[in-house]
C-alpha cells in the first residue's frame, strides 16, 4: 500500500473526484428537483449546461438530431457554493465533485474527508435516480485528479525536474515562454495495472491578467479505474488515490516535500 503522505503546507490547488455510470437514459432534470431544495443553502448557485458527451463507447444509433417531437437531452446540472470553492456536477451518466483551495493548500482536509462528502452527496443522487427510473445507478468507472501548485517554479523547470528525477535544471534557450507544458499518460500503471495514470505540467496562469503567476506552475496527477460488475467502487476510488499518492512521490523531490512540511 502506498505511503499516506501528509503535509503541514500541502501544495494542493484542486481535487476532482468523479463517478461514471452506466447511462440512465430515462433520467430527467425534474427527477432530481429535491436536490435543489436540499442543497440550496450550501450551494446557492445553479447552472444548467450542455451535457458532456458520453464517457463510454458511442452506439451508432445514439447520435441523433434534436428536432420537434424528440426528447431533449438532460443537461449537465451544476451546484456551486457562494465562494465558488466547491462544485457538484451531474448528468445521466456521471457525478463529479470538485474542490478548490488556496495556493498553499490551506483548508485541504485530506482525501478521506473529501471522499466522505462525495459519498454523502452521491448516495442522495443515487436514491432519487433509483426512485425515478427504477434502476440503481451502476458505477462503471471512477477517477481521482489532483492539481498541485509549484509556487516559484516555472513549468519548464518543473518539466526538467520530473523528467530527470530532479537531477538537472532547465534553462530555456531563448526568451521566457508565456506558456509551456506536457502530458504523459499510462494506460496501465506499473504498480497497479488496472489503473490508468495521467501526469501533466503546465504554466500557472490565472483567469485574469492580475491573477497571472508567470513564475509558477501546476503539477496535475490523475488516476482512473474501470469497475467490474458487483465490485467495490469505493475501494477502487481508494486504490486510484493510492496510485496518485505513489506517482506524486515519484515526480517530486525530497527537498520539495520537506518544504511543504512532509510528516510521517
Amino acid at each position: 500500500m502506498a505511503k499516506k503522505l501528509s503535509f503541514v503546507r500541502p501544495p494542493v490547488h484542486s481535487v476532482v473526484l468523479s463517478v461514471f455510470l452506466q447511462p440512465l437514459s430515462k433520467l430527467r432534470t425534474l427527477d432530481l428537483a429535491p436536490l435543489r431544495v436540499e442543497w440550496r443553502h450550501q450551494y446557492p448557485e445553479l447552472q444548467e449546461l450542455t451535457p458532456l458527451p458520453s464517457w463510454g463507447p458511442q452506439e451508432p444509433e445514439s447520435v441523433q438530431f434534436v428536432q420537434s417531437g424528440l426528447s431533449w437531452p438532460m443537461p449537465m446540472c451544476v451546484f456551486v457554493t457562494e465562494s465558488g470553492d466547491q462544485r457538484i456536477r451531474f448528468q445521466y451518466d456521471r457525478f463529479i465533485f470538485s474542490w478548490h483551495f488556496q495556493p498553499d493548500g490551506s483548508g485541504y482536509p485530506g482525501f478521506e474527508a473529501l471522499k466522505a462528502e462525495l459519498s454523502e452527496k452521491f448516495e442522495r443522487f443515487s436514491k432519487l435516480s433509483h426512485e425515478a427510473v427504477g434502476e440503481i445507478p451502476e458505477v462503471k468507472r471512477v477517477s481521482v485528479e489532483y492539481v498541485n501548485n509549484l509556487l516559484g517554479m516555472t513549468a519548464h523547470e518543473a518539466m526538467a525536474g520530473v523528467l530527470t528525477g530532479w537531477k538537472a535544471e532547465c534553462a530555456f534557450p531563448f526568451a521566457k515562454p508565456d506558456y509551456s507544458g506536457f502530458r504523459v499518460h499510462y494506460c496501465e500503471y506499473e504498480e497497479n495495472p488496472s489503473i490508468g495514470v495521467l501526469v501533466g505540467v503546465d504554466s500557472a496562469v490565472g483567469e485574469g491578467v492580475e491573477d497571472e503567476i508567470p513564475d509558477s506552475s501546476n503539477l496535475s496527477l490523475s488516476a482512473e479505474s474501470d469497475i467490474e460488475s458487483d465490485s467495490d467502487f469505493w475501494g477502487a476510488l481508494d486504490d486510484a488515490h493510492d496510485v496518485v499518492t505513489s506517482v506524486f512521490k515519484k515526480v517530486t523531490s525530497e527537498r520539495m516535500r520537506q518544504g511543504w512540511g512532509e510528516t510521517e
